[in-house]
């Protein structure tokens, strides 16, 4: 089983039974449903976004009351919640709560089941309104006690699988080279940008936060940047070496050198970016027989390459 899944699962799990056993005790909630349904909708695997998404909840269960009692003393029935949505959605979006838009709607549909003006009254909203407060605030105490996440340590994580995949694919165009092996496939691009999303999506979550921890994040925004970089480059430097022969040359060559080097950087070794040298690829092309023009195309590639590798081969501060 997934480590992630089972650690959602018992998230929601216990999420559920702590806001159930305190409906319970505490005896003043009328309908258990509304906390619970609350703490699902609440419930993230992301703590940071748990927080986000209890406020949406609490902001739009208010406002959605507050329409849906002022309409309903107008009009009931389906017609009051479709006057209701109308109402809500340039409202929310002038508060910037659209995220909560789904909350405001699923509380007019509720009140519907209301069926005289006189029993949705101001005390009704406001109870219905803290009945759902209290399912957030369970799902953010159960998001941030048990089970947290850490996501210092997973940006660390997805910078050393992207760093892995790079070493484990520069020593397969190695033995290539040394005719150990046929000439590799390329990186798939999909698991790359899968990585380069969730780095995103963890800076841009804790960006949100604190000022202090806005400064902190400011060098993981770089190396963001940074493998951006690279890995846009490294993509278009493996189409161009799969326009090569397969057959390696066999000899000490400026391909070789030029993948020993980026080793070398993915592993910390600083190095200088080499000048432009035309006349060896232009001599591995008549040792090798291989085409001028992509074995030129594969040496202009290679220097963006080489410059944002160094980048990233950078370690972050503490």
């Amino acid at each position: 089983m997934d480590p992630q899944l089972l650690r959602n699962s018992l998230r929601l799990a216990v999420t559920i039974f702590l806001t159930a056993a305190l409906a319970v005790w505490s005896e003043r909630i009328a309908y258990v449903w509304y906390p619970i349904t609350a703490a699902v909708v609440v419930v993230d695997d992301n703590d940071d976004r748990t927080f986000a998404a209890a406020s949406a909840r609490v902001l739009g269960t208010l406002m959605g009351g507050v329409v849906t009692f002022l309409v309903h003393t107008l009009l009931s029935g389906w017609p009051g919640v479709l006057v209701s949505l109308l109402l809500m959605i340039p409202i929310l979006r002038l508060f910037g709560w659209q995220s909560g838009l789904g909350t405001a709607g699923l509380v007019s549909v509720m009140f519907l089941m209301i069926p005289s003006h006189v029993a949705l009254d101001w005390s009704y909203a406001f109870n219905r309104a803290l009945d759902t407060a209290v399912g957030c605030l369970v799902a953010i105490g159960v998001g941030l006690v048990f089970w947290p996440r850490n996501s210092d340590a997973e940006r660390q994580q997805i910078d050393a699988s992207l760093r892995r995949r790079l070493e484990g694919q520069l020593q397969a165009y190695g033995g290539w080279l040394r005719g150990d092996h046929p000439q590799p496939a390329p990186l798939s691009p999909a698991p790359l940008t899968a990585d380069l999303l969730q780095l995103e999506d963890l800076i841009a979550v804790q960006r949100r936060g604190p000022l202090r921890q806005q400064r902190l994040l400011r060098p993981w925004e770089r190396r963001l940047v940074a493998w951006q970089q690279v890995l846009s480059h490294w993509v278009a430097w493996e189409r161009l070496l799969q326009e090569l022969p397969p057959q390696p040359p066999g000899q000490a060559n400026p391909l070789q050198a030029a993948i020993d080097g980026l080793a070398a950087q993915l592993a910390g070794e600083r190095r200088r970016l080499p000048p432009r040298d035309p006349a060896a690829w232009q001599a591995l092309a008549l040792r090798s027989r291989w085409p001028l023009l992509p074995l030129l195309a594969v040496a202009e590639e290679l220097r963006p390459l080489q410059a944002h590798l160094a980048t990233v081969a950078r370690p972050l501060p503490c």
